[in-house]
């Protein structure tokens, strides 16, 4: 019964390995696609969940960072922006709302 138990456990280890390995494979996939992704300003504004004019807003502010491609001074640019650079605006938005409410009584 002893080699019969081991057996199972040597089998269940194998599986959970193999499956551990197809997950992270999965996974790193879809991080290394994520982390330098350029979005245009209608896909920010789905990932965000805010108006495409908000979004021109905020770019011709200087609220949210971005690139601007073409000629210079171009009435109509073409506005990009990096998946990355936007989470950590985000996270630095949350921040300080977060400082402004636990601040004001």
């Amino acid at each position: 019964m002893d080699k019969a138990m081991i057996a199972f456990e040597n089998v269940i280890r194998e599986i959970v390995s193999e499956q551990v390995a197809v997950s992270e494979n999965r996974l790193r996939s879809e991080l290394s696609g994520l982390i330098d992704k350029t979005l245009d300003v209608a896909e920010t504004a789905t990932h965000i969940g805010i108006s495409e004019k908000l979004i021109y807003r905020m770019c011709q502010e200087g609220r949210i960072p971005h690139e601007r491609y073409g000629a210079s001074g171009s009435r109509r640019p073409v506005i990009k922006f990096r998946l990355s650079d936007l989470e950590a605006w985000r996270a630095e938005q949350r921040y300080a709302n977060f400082k402004i409410r636990s601040v004001t009584p």
